[in-house]
């Protein structure tokens, strides 16, 4: 790993974790030179990262002072696995598996346009701090990954076509709206039907363009929450 990334991810996962709280300030920019062994540059590159997400504002003469981190729970504006999302919110989690399918159609309303492919469908039902609330259902490209294995699914899709297939995941294109709960809404949800649904129906495509998977996700929308930190250029 380079070494302002190394410096952004220690830096970001004590404000995660509190050790920096809000209005705390970060160490100055020669301590973190003298406590890595970098240039100024290289400690100036991450502290960027930190002031460019949000979590940080620059206030020349004083410092980087640590900005409220509660942090997005489900970002739109960025990829990250579900895994990636609970372990960086500190939540306790769990995946069961609905059923898996293959092969399997993708639905119409999934492909705005795009091409069909051949799938294996994943349906999994997260549970956070012990209440459902989100149900996934991933339309996955065999072409490109084979039939994934029950395993990889419990853990994290993600982590398995990064890390086991060699995959390099490049961008993805979401729809979001709120719709009525549908029947597996209610029933694994375990929610009333006037709790409305926000569903996220997301196209995932790999650095040679590639399609690797269809998805939609359907939140509960009474335990739903997303915040995006936005900076108005100059």
């Amino acid at each position: 790993m380079k070494k302002y990334l190394q410096i952004y991810h220690d830096l970001l996962n004590d404000i995660q974790a509190k050790k920096f709280k809000e209005g705390d300030l970060l160490p100055s920019d020669t301590k973190l030179v003298m406590k890595y062994g970098v240039s100024r540059e290289t400690v100036r590159r991450a502290i960027k990262l930190l002031f460019d997400e949000g979590y940080i504002q620059t206030i020349r003469g004083k410092g980087s002072i640590v900005l409220n981190s509660d942090r997005v729970m489900f970002p739109f504006s960025k990829i990250e696995s579900y895994k990636e999302l609970v372990t960086s919110n500190h939540l306790h989690s769990e995946n069961k598996i609905i059923k898996i399918e293959e092969p399997t159609d993708v639905p119409k309303n999934l492909l705005f346009g795009a091409p069909n492919i051949a799938t294996q469908l994943i349906v999994r039902k997260r549970i956070v701090n012990d209440l459902p609330t989100v149900l996934d259902y991933d339309y996955i490209n065999t072409d490109v990954t084979g039939i994934v294995p029950k395993q990889a699914a419990l853990n994290s899709l993600f982590f398995y076509f990064e890390h086991d297939l060699g995959l390099k995941i490049n961008y993805a294109i979401k729809h979001i709206t709120v719709e009525l709960a549908d029947y597996d809404d209610l029933h694994f949800l375990e929610i009333d039907k006037h709790i409305p649904i926000v569903v996220v129906r997301s196209e995932t495509r790999l650095a040679d363009n590639h399609i690797l998977s269809y998805t939609e996700s359907r939140h509960r929308a009474d335990k739903f929450s997303s915040v995006e930190f936005a900076r108005r250029h100059e």
